[in-house]
């Protein structure tokens, strides 16, 4: 038919006349002047200094009016067009050399459209050639756009001209319709409510259209003329409504990106503010509140499918190219309401151009959406079989490490075990063959009075039963310490008064070497558990009290430093070199022996580092040969 049509159409087309014509208009302020008043000479010399370079006033209530003198006379009758269907107040004045008097024909929004004789949805007048002076004269008035599109054709153009111009309007709106039939019927099938926001957005932009270009009062309500001025801005409104939730569909902004899905229920609450408001308020009402919604949305379209386009949404480069020409002519359309820019083709008929190609890419865009979506199914499919794969196979991977780790801590666990025993062994023989013959001994040195062998004796079954004691101790907290069953209380606990006790403990073992114990507390209180923080010092102590030579010094004391405070018992023993400080606190057990041939248990340092980091702490070890070592424990503050 497009095709049929339009070689018909350019078959009847006669040879294009050269008619040219100049406009230049005058403002009436005064809303009161008629055509014999604007004939005056001042009003006249107003008009010579106004030629028109713009048809479009922007929003002017004002009466404008405009003469329009052809430069040859015409040869045959002429069709004068004014496209704007939203103009209210609409005079043609004419008069011919015959006529004494102004011929007047009326038309305008405000009358009914079935009095257009000629232009159907457009404004369309029959001009007699025999012009007086070769001039019309036209009064416009109106509370809309002063946007006023003036064409002058021969009446034999004129016919070809106007159905043309249905053919292109009839083309964009058949196509609007039947791509939203079409995704319709899509969303029947897929149940994807992109499509139905689709559908719903090219309803509401083609309504918006119908209404703009004069269908609606034409077709619908010619006698409710009132109605464009609130349903036009209904169906754009809603129009926002559909297209914002439907971005945020197709561009799955709820996953990919979810403040730009905020951002666009934003969009779409306004848009539903507008639309209500719609109701109650005409388009020059809610003019401010519309143009900045259309500015503010149809960007961000663009500007969010990119951003999640780099984001790695690749179908989003279908969507950002699809909204760009109907970007544009929404753009075009309200800077050409407001007067920005001037009357052509493309700013009359921009919206309708981008909108025909917007929704042949949309749907495109849905599209190549659905196969990216299949695709997504097919490779998670595959990316499932794959991982069961690997999942089997790293499980017997994580199984057999765990079998190898287990079997090497068994094996560790083992080693210990035998190397504690054998410690053990020996540690506890040591006493026991001091005590050995001890009977026999005392009874000798009783029967030979002799007393000081009687005290020396003494001191070494003391010394015995105290280096007997302190094994047991240890190897008892060190089993309950494995098993996880060493009772921890951390509470505010008194420094000072525990290191005194554990200093008086040792009192006597001290005296004997003669070694002098130096107590420096300065921070009274932490926050430990009293059992564990007790055995730490005692061990450190004892320690101490081994390497350190007869004679010698021991010094305790305290720092307070960053909320934590610092304990440190520093001794003038036999010091240790670098390789022994390096493996001081590993797993394996090593002995050393004292200043009197004392033997280590090996469990002592062992049980001091695991206590400390019960209690949230951390310790730490100076030493050098021959000078002393200095062990530095820090524990919370109370």
């Amino acid at each position: 038919m497009f095709f049929a049509i339009s070689f018909h159409a350019n078959a009847q087309k006669p040879v294009p006349s050269k008619l040219e014509y100049s406009i230049h208009y005058f403002i009436d302020s005064t809303s009161s002047l008629s055509i014999d008043q604007i004939k005056e000479d001042g009003i006249q010399q107003i008009f010579n200094t106004n030629p028109l370079e713009t048809s479009n006033f922007g929003f002017d209530h004002r009466p404008y009016w405009f003469r329009i003198e052809l430069t040859h006379p015409p040869s045959e009758p002429l069709m004068l067009e004014i496209n704007q269907p939203s103009l209210d107040y609409i005079s043609v004045f004419t008069k011919s050399s015959k006529d004494s008097v102004w011929n007047e024909q009326k038309a305008g929004h405000a009358y009914s459209p079935k009095t257009n004789d000629y232009g159907g949805i457009v404004y369309a007048f029959p001009i007699n050639q025999e012009l007086e002076n070769q001039t019309i004269y036209l009064r416009v008035e109106t509370v809309v756009s002063m946007a006023v599109p003036v064409l002058i054709k021969p009446k034999s153009e004129y016919n070809t001209h106007q159905m043309l111009r249905m053919l292109l309007l009839g083309v964009f709106f058949g196509l609007m319709f039947i791509m939203a039939a079409y995704n319709f019927l899509l969303y029947l099938f897929l149940k994807d409510t992109s499509y139905l926001f689709y559908v719903g957005a090219t309803i509401m932009g083609l309504g918006t259209s119908l209404v703009l270009n004069g269908f609606g009062y034409y077709l619908v309500w010619p006698n409710n003329p009132a109605l464009d001025q609130h349903i036009y801005l209904t169906f754009g409104s809603l129009s926002i409504v559909f297209s914002s939730r439907f971005a945020a569909n197709f561009l799955n902004l709820k996953k990919f990106d979810p403040k730009m899905n905020v951002f666009l229920w934003v969009i779409c609450f306004a848009g539903l503010v507008l639309a209500i408001l719609t109701l109650f308020y005409t388009a020059t009402d809610l003019l401010l509140y519309g143009r900045l919604l259309v500015i503010i949305t149809f960007p961000s379209y663009i500007i969010i499918g990119l951003r999640n386009y780099f984001k790695g949404y690749t179908t989003a480069i279908y969507y950002v190219i699809a909204w760009i020409p109907y970007m544009l002519g929404i753009v075009l359309m309200t800077f050409r309401g407001a007067g920005l820019i001037g009357e052509h083709w493309v700013t009359a008929y921009g919206i309708e151009f981008g909108g025909a190609i917007e929704v042949v890419l949309l749907s495109f865009a849905l599209a190549a959406r659905i196969k990216g979506m299949r695709k997504e199914i097919a490779e998670k499919e595959l990316e499932k079989e794959q991982f069961k794969t690997r999942l089997l196979s790293e499980q017997r991977e994580v199984l057999e490490q765990k079998v190898e780790e287990r079997t090497q801590e068994l094996q560790v666990a083992n080693a210990t075990k035998d190397k504690f025993f054998s410690i053990i062994a020996h540690d506890l023989r040591s006493p026991m063959i001091a005590l050995q013959g001890v009977g026999q001994k005392l009874e000798y040195f009783i029967r030979k009075e002799k007393l000081e062998k009687l005290l020396e004796m003494g001191t070494k079954i003391d010394q015995s039963i105290d280096q007997l004691n302190h094994l047991l101790n240890n190897l008892l907290n060190w089993a309950t310490s494995q098993t996880g069953g060493v009772p921890h209380h951390p509470t505010r606990l008194d420094l000072h008064a525990l290191v005194k006790e554990n200093i008086e403990l040792y009192r006597s073992l001290a005296e004997s070497k003669s070694i002098n114990i130096v107590c420096e507390i300065s921070a009274k209180y932490v926050f430990a558990d009293v059992n564990t923080t007790s055995t730490i010092i005692r061990n450190l102590l004892s320690n101490a009290l081994k390497f350190t030579r007869d004679g010698g010094e021991i010094k305790i004391s305290t720092k307070q430093k960053d909320g934590l405070v610092e304990i440190e018992i520093e001794d003038q023993g036999m010091g240790m070199d670098k390789q022994t400080l390096a493996q001081l606190f590993d797993s394996n057990v090593q002995g050393q022996i004292g200043q009197r041939g004392e033997k280590g248990f090996g469990l002592g340092l062992k049980l001091c580092n695991e206590f400390v980091q019960m209690n949230g702490g951390h310790i730490a070890v100076k030493s050098k040969l021959n000078i002393g070592t200095k062990f530095t424990v820090t524990l919370p503050t109370a």
